[in-house]
């Protein structure tokens, strides 16, 4: 059949005279210009007289002046540009599930991967907003014995910061802070209403000066130097006070470690976020070291619960700096010097204390984990992956659709490069389409990322240049590392064998599509498993055997105002009277603190009749004398504690202090002697199974039972049957004993389970990055199914005329899938086991690592990949055979 061809000279010769010499000169030039390609139309056919047409204008091209020539083609560049991108949505246009998938699948990766990036941005930039913070230092100190590593902490001695900067030059200034553990209550004396604080901080006058928090009223030379003065926050301002002027104001303090009437003489700005320290409230340090035993009995080498930090200058070299503070304690901590235990000073850059501490002592509460910081790096970096190994794998697949495309394009005259050119412009636009939904679904999925982290996160990275030039720079890598690919192997086919009736798929091309699957499945199967190890870890530790009965436990805080010392004693017995004659309630203990609130008193302490050098530490906890009975404490050997007053230089102590201080058998422990602090002397009256008085992250410590009447918390067992009457009974009676104290309560069980809150979050994060991560790779493999079971649509239409169950051509699409699947699964499975037993390290009682870490996870896969490959396949299977054998 004869083609017809346009008449006249071809559009572009014309377009390029017009643009040559005018509109008005191309009428005059232009004649000798269609003359000649008449004449050659006759002579040599249509397609060859506009070749040479176009090929006349372009040399006129070359005849005009540089400017000229530029101007040509920068508006040829544009038009062609245009081109591109018009036939780039015409594909996305005709393939609409394909473009969806591969438009939303990236999204939702570069979605979740600004998510990760702003958490990680969050958490890296703590304390980094102090001036001078690159050469501020917390005091840590190392501890060994006898050459044997006792670990390192955070605590200091209180004259470690004073000698320092007495004796080092390097040294500019230090800050010593002292938390007040327990809390203590504030009153506002104008209107009597109490509040139990927890967030109080004793410090230096100098805090303020190294550490950058504004004030907003007050001076920061000043506000700390009298003794009773206190520097409270905007948010306790209005608390307290209302909308009048705090400044000036008085509070009354009462528990804790100091009490007594404090001036307000600053008010401080919100505390960021991002600051390691958190607090409410300011108090001079000085109220430590002039009223306490510790301080004057010891010149302040012998209290070791506070928290150093040093601004050294510039110049200072750390290891010198150390070097020389290691002589100093030596010289000025007589105790230490005398004893096999030696020290060494370490400093921890403040910006490194969040992400970087795991010490004893540290006063910190909000401390991330620069592991958990690490792996949502690599999970961001993985989704980003999946979602560009999807477009890869969709447009690779889809090649044999598009191969008549570049055949036809190819035979009139289209180059390689070209081609090239053209689909790199598609993989940008699918790019760039991603990038601009990703920022609306990352502020979208922002409010549930800070449901799980406890935080209130806002995207403060897109105000930063750094993070746009990142953000550019991933959108367009990822555009050439996922349209090259695809585009070299389109470009790649020859016309000859693409215009024909049938193309098959290289051999290349599928087996990469297959090792990309397999990677896919491989990246969700560690995921899945991650998931499943993180919440059994938990489950673990939340199911343990304690050795503490928790269970039906209620704590409330005990009264710290108004305490008489020649009353309290009678008080609390009445209290306890009253509240254990309730019919719900069978037990009524008090102690100095309870599981998972730490302890009352660490210490130094050895068995008597050796050398002090031998001393190890203790943790001891004061408890009245039904503690024991009321958390059901397993006795191995002795008694538990009487009311009688003669017993209170005893001790009950657990297995591990008496493997410790080497005392023995439990039975052999009765009545031996232990010298605690240097000062009492004390013997062993009963021994206890060892018990978890902390998270199980933690392995067992030495504690000891003092039976010293503390109230600080008051335990109660009661029936769960009527908790409001009995809470309401509890605090009817605290309010009649102990008026003007605020009544707080708190479930054991359920607070002793807090602190896994971190753990719980890393799961919650990890399940939910786990989650898109894997919904990502099911929509790929949605896409690859479908494109397999349209190209074998005659086949299945065969197979059903020839008689072919459903089920047997379901197993026949999906078998291919679940062999790569069950590649990745064992591919898996050594990392699985490596990277499991890495992350057990921090924990003292683990999981075991059993077969169900592998099976199980391996199982969730299956059934996920099982849905999302059946759904298509079950389609194509019933379809009517008739219409799938009209297809051509």
């Amino acid at each position: 059949m004869n083609k017809k061809h346009p008449k006249g000279p071809p559009a572009l010769g014309t377009y390029l005279l017009k643009k040559i010499y005018g509109e008005e000169m191309h009428e005059e030039i232009s004649g000798d210009f269609n003359e000649v390609f008449e004449q050659r139309k006759k002579r040599q056919g249509h397609l060859m007289a506009s070749f040479r047409y176009v090929w006349d204008s372009v040399l006129s091209v070359r005849n005009l002046d540089l400017k000229s020539q530029n101007s040509i083609i920068k508006t040829s560049n544009t038009a062609m540009i245009k081109n591109y991108l018009k036939m780039a949505l015409r594909v996305l246009q005709k393939h609409p599930t394909n473009s969806v998938i591969n438009i939303f699948g990236l999204a939702i990766g570069m979605g979740v991967c600004l998510m990760i990036y702003q958490y990680i941005h969050f958490e890296s930039s703590f304390d980094k907003f102090h001036p001078g913070v690159d050469n501020t230092y917390r005091v840590l100190l190392d501890y060994s014995q006898n050459g044997e590593p006792q670990g390192t902490g955070a605590h200091t001695s209180f004259g470690l910061g004073v000698v320092g900067k007495q004796e080092i030059p390097e040294l500019k200034e230090f800050v010593r802070i002292h938390p007040q553990y327990g809390g203590a209550v504030l009153t506002n004396p104008e209107n009597g209403q109490p509040y139990k604080e927890e967030d109080m901080l004793f410090v230096d006058p100098a805090f303020l000066q190294i550490f950058n928090f504004p004030l907003k009223a007050g001076n920061k030379d000043l506000v700390l130097n009298e003794k009773q003065s206190i520097v409270i926050t905007e948010r306790m301002a209005v608390k307290y006070f209302g909308t009048e002027d705090p400044m000036g104001q008085v509070l009354q303090l009462d528990g804790g470690w100091a009490s007594g009437s404090f001036v307000v003489t600053g008010v401080l700005q919100p505390i960021p976020a991002n600051s390691h320290l958190q607090f409410d409230f300011l108090m001079p340090i000085k109220l430590l070291t002039e009223d306490h035993r510790q301080y004057k009995e010891s010149s302040g080498w012998g209290w070791n619960n506070f928290v150093t930090y040093v601004h050294l200058r510039e110049s200072a070299d750390l290891q010198q700096v150390a070097d020389k503070y290691d002589q100093l304690i030596l010289a000025y901590d007589q105790d230490l010097a005398k004893s096999t235990t030696s020290v060494s000073v370490i400093f921890q850059p403040v910006a490194d204390i969040h992400l970087k501490s795991d010490y004893s002592g540290d006063p910190a509460t909000n401390n991330g984990s620069l592991r958990d910081v690490q792996i949502f790096s690599i999970i961001a970096i993985i989704i980003l992956v999946i979602a560009w190994v999807n477009y890869i794998n969709l447009s690779t697949a889809r090649a044999m659709y598009r191969a008549k495309e570049v055949g036809v394009r190819k035979s009139i005259g289209a180059f390689r490069g070209q081609l090239i050119y053209q689909f790199v412009v598609e993989s940008a636009l699918v790019n760039i389409l991603a990038a601009c939904l990703a920022l609306g679904i990352a502020y979208m999925l922002l409010p549930v990322l800070n449901e799980i982290i406890g935080r209130q996160l806002e995207m403060t990275v897109v105000q930063e240049l750094g993070f746009w030039i990142s953000f550019l720079t991933i959108t367009l890598s990822g555009s050439l590392l996922s349209g090259l690919y695809p585009a070299f192997i389109l470009s790649a086919f020859k016309p000859s064998s693409m215009l024909g009736s049938t193309r098959k798929a290289s051999k290349g091309g599928v087996n990469l599509r297959r090792g990309l699957i397999v990677f896919q499945f491989w990246i969700s199967a560690l995921l899945i498993s991650g998931t499943y190890l993180v919440y059994a870890q938990i489950s673990y530790m939340k199911n343990q055997e304690l050795g503490i009965n928790m269970e039906k436990i209620v704590v409330i805080n005990g009264p710290e105002v108004n305490l008489n010392r020649e009353t309290i004693k009678e008080k609390m017995n009445t209290f306890k009277n009253v509240t254990g004659s309730h019919h719900s309630i069978s037990m009524v203990t008090g102690s100095g603190s309870v599981p998972g609130k730490g302890y009352n008193w660490r210490t130094g302490m050895w068995r008597f009749g050796i050398s002090e050098d031998e001393s190890k530490s203790g943790n001891v906890v004061f408890v009245d004398h039904d503690f024991t009975k009321t958390y059901d404490f397993e006795f191995l050997a002795g008694r538990s504690f009487s009311e009688m007053a003669s017993e209170e230089n005893g001790f009950i102590i657990n297995e591990k202090a008496l493997q410790v201080f080497g005392l023995g058998l439990p039975e052999e422990a009765i009545q031996q002697k232990l010298i605690v602090g240097g000062w009492d002397t004390v013997r062993v009256m009963g021994v206890i199974k060892d018990f978890h008085w902390n998270s199980l992250k933690d392995e067992h410590s030495p504690y000891i039972f003092a039976h010293q009447g503390s109230n600080s918390y008051i335990s109660f067992k009661i029936d769960l049957q009527d908790i409001p009457g009995t809470l309401a009974h509890i605090e009817e009676t605290y309010d009649a004993v102990f008026p003007n104290n605020p009544f707080n309560y708190f479930f054991l069980d359920d607070e002793f389970n807090n602190q896994y809150q971190a753990d719980l979050q890393f799961g919650n994060l990890f399940t939910s990055f786990s989650i898109l991560a894997i919904f990502i790779s099911c929509l790929g493999l949605f896409g690859l199914v479908a494109f397999s079971t349209n190209s074998r649509i005659k086949e299945i239409g065969i197979r059903k005329a020839l008689g072919a169950e459903v089920q047997s051509l379901m197993l026949l699409l999906s078998k291919e899938y679940m062999i790569l699947l069950l590649i990745a699964n064992v591919l898996a499975a050594p990392i699985i086991f490596v990277w499991g037993q890495s992350w057990l390290e921090d924990y003292a009682y683990k999981v075991n690592l059993g077969i169900g870490l592998y099976l199980i996870p391996g199982l969730i896969l299956v059934v996920i990949s099982l849905i999302t490959v059946s759904y298509k396949t079950y389609a194509a299977a019933k379809s009517n055979p008739v219409i799938a054998l009209k297809v051509e």
